[in-house]
């Protein structure tokens, strides 16, 4: 490879013993940079790289998911994003973002639905990769009363003709939403295993529940794509990750090479974008999305200063930046603070959906490294935005794509650092390179430091987690964090600590964790899941306040079986959410006879407001069959009781995690839902 940076270039740099570049110390082609995408400008070149390879189908059962991804067609789109609803206008925005090959004129599109719209074009990108990129800005009345609008769209691509319809909720009606993350196969998931599970099988229960009743929000929680395959499938970046571990870290990012891997990214979005499943959903619920590391590489952002900061992975890290903003918010860097997402260097978003829920997404990887996940002074925009419109609001959920509560494995935490700063030589042993990523460092040191919860991060995070506190008491506001990339599923719950006889709707403190991963990749096994059932699942982070992950599962959704082991299963799934008003819940309570309950009233006061929630058709459609368990009412059987308005409030946020059964299903059970019911405060 040419066009590296010489030995001479790199003296004085921190190095051990054997003369090799400390992980740790600052990279030194690149010692201050000023952001996480401040790549070096590269060096002229001569030399030409290799073409990419013809594109193969990834597996039989998804002949239009490819490696490298395929060239887009020359029609793309419409793909709808929800904005948000200014109540003082009485208006709903939101946009839709179209391709079309630049040999043809702009499509035309129309709109028909009783309240009235206005749309107006915005080109994004005269050519990108031979395709114009539009933004159509739209605004549509947000009348009165309870009920949906219906919004059918026509567009007119000059050679053909293509149309559907979206939702959006009149003022007094109720929001319905989804929620997932991991949006694909990561590069260790073998062949044979993609074809059993498939890309769409989930997908298609999510748009089944939609059709049945009909979603107002989607929204993504990152790893839409799945962008690790760039080592394998582009010969310069293959070629890469084999050097030599100096000549790696300080090796140019090329123009040519710029070009090739912007490129890359496009098809990888344009490739899943037009999934069939994916594109049904784009095109009939308007989304929002907050990316995660798969969106850029493996582990981004969680690397050393040495990687971090090298020319190559800044280079990739812009890379990704400028095609995620294309894509996942439908505009550019030079638009993204005029189109609303706002954040120090970072790009968040604020969105109010009706009167009672208001969604705030947080970029956990712009400026992220191994010190931070988001800069103060992002944090301090984030709460003024908070401050300023969550008056007179019910529910808010907070998107942080990694979990803001999870098991701690502080163990393997103290292992993979001590691997990780191992001198050079070491990683090339067998037992060791064995265990290591493409980048050098242990395949599992990244995943944990991503972690809210791993020891670099806490004290951030747990400084959060005040602010919330506060801003939850004082403005009578219900938190709930919704996140993925974990791979499982499952609840946990922060609340006030040592408070007996202090209900739900009073606790300003309790804030619920929603985990929601994967819609599409491989799960862990259970066997390995079983381990966070026996370390430590409950916390105290901060005054007078309990974290803990809670027994969310009491059933098997393979059999409606007891389960030992009730607080993360690994099932593929996808969460349904929405507003709903309880004035005569029945719920389920964790208690398992009538004797127990009468002596433990305080635990069944703060107990979860769970249930055992619907299951799908026989062939995995919609979401109104009976239950997999109806209780007995014996002694070994929980009970139902019934919960008044003073406990439960009257604006709950109902959460329902559907889960795919897996392959032993019975009849009736292919996707199982769990339901949890999150009070409002008073």
């Amino acid at each position: 490879m040419a066009d590296e940076i010489s030995e001479k270039d790199i003296q004085g740099c921190v190095k051990d013993k054997n003369g090799d570049l400390d992980a740790n110390a600052p990279n030194p082609v690149n010692p201050h940079p000023q952001n996480n995408e401040d790549c070096p400008t590269p060096k002229p070149t001569t030399t030409t790289i290799e073409d990419l390879p013809a594109p193969t189908p990834v597996s039989l059962k998804s002949p239009h998911i490819t490696r490298p991804p395929q060239r887009p067609g020359p029609a793309l789109g419409p793909y709808y994003q929800f904005l948000t609803t200014d109540l003082n206008q009485m208006l709903w925005y939101g946009s839709a973002l179209i391709f079309r090959e630049i040999s043809f004129d702009q499509p035309t599109i129309d709109f028909f639905c009783e309240p009235k719209l206005d749309y107006s074009w915005e080109v994004l990108y005269d050519n990108i990769f031979n395709m114009r990129a539009y933004r159509v800005n739209i605004s549509i009345e947000l009348r009165d009363g309870e009920g949906d609008d219906k919004i059918h769209w026509k567009m007119n691509w000059g050679d053909r003709i293509t149309e559907g319809v979206f939702r959006i909720p009149r003022y007094n009606q109720k929001w319905r939403g989804g929620f997932f993350s991991c949006n694909g196969f990561d590069a260790t998931v073998p062949e044979q295993t993609k074809s059993d599970l498939t890309f769409g099988d989930v997908w298609e229960h999510l748009n089944s529940v939609h059709d049945e009743t009909p979603l107002h929000i989607l929204i993504w929680g990152g790893d839409q794509n799945y962008i690790d395959f760039m080592f394998e499938d582009i010969p310069y970046l293959k070629e890469w990750v084999e050097m030599e571990w100096n000549s790696k870290w300080t090796c140019d990012f090329r123009d040519d090479l710029r070009e090739q891997v912007e490129e890359y990214y496009f098809n990888s979005y344009v490739q899943n974008w037009e999934r069939p499943e994916v594109k049904n959903a784009l095109a009939s619920i308007p989304s929002v999305m907050m990316w995660d590391d798969h969106d850029i590489f493996d582990g981004a952002g969680s690397y050393p200063p040495l990687l971090h900061d090298s020319p190559m992975m800044t280079g990739l890290f812009n890379a990704a930046q400028k095609l995620r903003l294309l894509f996942q918010h439908q505009t550019t860097k030079e638009k993204a603070r005029e189109h609303g997402l706002f954040g120090y260097q970072g790009y968040n978003f604020l969105s109010q959906c009706g009167p009672d829920l208001l969604l705030v997404g947080c970029d956990g990887r712009t400026e992220r490294s191994t010190e931070t996940v988001q800069h103060a002074q992002s944090w301090n925009l984030i709460f003024n935005k908070l401050e300023e419109h969550a008056s007179n609001i019910t529910h808010l959920i907070v998107l942080f794509p990694v979990p803001f509560s999870f098991v701690r494995f502080k163990l393997a935490e103290t292992i993979f650092e001590h691997f990780k700063n191992l001198p050079n030589k070491y990683r090339h042993l067998p037992v060791v390179k064995q265990t290591n990523s493409i980048f050098g460092l242990p395949e599992l040191y990244d995943d944990l430091l991503d972690e809210w919860t791993h020891k670099a991060h806490i004290d951030e995070r747990n400084r959060a987690l005040a602010q919330f506190q506060e801003l939850a008491e004082n403005k009578r506001i219900r938190i709930t964090f919704f996140s993925g990339d974990v791979h499982c599923c499952g609840i946990s719950r922060f609340r006030t600590r040592n408070q007996t006889g202090l209900i739900p709707i009073h606790d300003s403190k309790l804030m619920y964790q929603v985990i929601s991963s994967a819609i599409v990749n491989i799960p862990p096994s259970r066997r390995a899941l079983r381990v966070a059932h026996y370390v430590k699942t409950k916390w105290h982070p901060i005054d007078n306040t309990d974290e803990e992950l809670i027994d969310f599962f009491p059933r098997l959704p393979e059999t409606g079986r007891k389960i030992a082991h009730k607080k993360l299963l690994s099932n593929r799934n996808w969460c349904y959410f929405e507003i709903c008003e309880e004035t005569n819940s029945t719920v389920y309570n964790n208690s398992s006879t009538d004797l127990f309950r009468r002596h433990s009233k305080s635990k069944e006061q703060n107990a979860a407001a769970t249930d055992l929630g619907p299951t799908s058709t026989e062939d995995g459609q919609g979401g109104s069959r009976s239950p997999i368990h109806r209780h007995s009412h014996r002694g070994s059987c929980s009970a139902k009781r019934e919960v008044g308005e003073e406990e439960i409030g009257t604006k709950s946020l109902k959460t329902r995690l559907w889960l795919e059964s897996g392959k032993k299903h019975k009849e009736g059970r292919r996707f199982v839902s769990y339901e949890l019911l999150i009070p409002n405060l008073i």
